[in-house]
């Protein structure tokens, strides 16, 4: 298992994001994943490690408080470039960048309290997600007593045999006893 090396949080999510290179080259996707430092991005177009990128990145509404979603700018540096699909003549690259400043103070702000909307989300998921686990463990744990205490078809056929076997001994018993008498009157 590999040692996680990164300093913040990588959510999945998909936010709509403008990479604009060689001050004219622009591409749209979406984001695979992002931190407050970066983000991942699959792009069909490869763009040279080391460029110098400005980010657009849409923070959709999901708060009241519309002041925080929008548009985020800053500019990126390409830190990674792998192609990772290649669809008939058609080559998809995994591009990673790393956030090396923000327009506006606002910009940073909108980002860093949207990955904490849904680092809370995902921390909250993962705790109902372990809750649902341990319930049905539990259930799971009962159900098994429960068995233990019934007993199988199978059981309950040997166990109601065994019954009926001693009743037919004592019936016959009782027989010989009423057979007995009846000679000796």
């Amino acid at each position: 298992m590999a040692i996680e090396k990164r300093k913040e949080r990588r959510i999945k999510v998909n936010l709509p994001i403008r990479i604009v290179y060689q001050k004219n080259v622009e591409v749209r996707s979406l984001t695979e994943n992002i931190s407050r430092l970066g983000t991942y991005v699959k792009i069909d177009k490869k763009i040279p490690v080391g460029s110098e990128a400005d980010i657009t990145l849409e923070i959709p509404v999901y708060i009241k408080n519309l002041s925080l979603s929008g548009e985020v700018k800053c500019q990126g540096n390409i830190f990674r470039c792998d192609l990772v699909r290649e669809v008939k003549s058609k080559k998809y690259y995994g591009i990673g960048i790393f956030f090396t400043s923000f327009l506006k103070e606002v910009d940073r702000k909108k980002l860093s309290n949207y990955i904490d909307f849904l680092i809370l989300k995902e921390d909250k998921t993962v705790r109902e997600g372990i809750k649902h686990w341990r319930d049905k463990r539990e259930i799971n744990r009962k159900t098994r007593q429960t068995q233990k205490i019934l007993l199988s078809p199978e059981d309950y056929q040997k166990e109601t045999l065994a019954l009926l076997k001693q009743i037919l001994t004592r019936l016959e018993e009782i027989s010989h006893q009423l057979e007995s008498q009846n000679k000796i009157k």
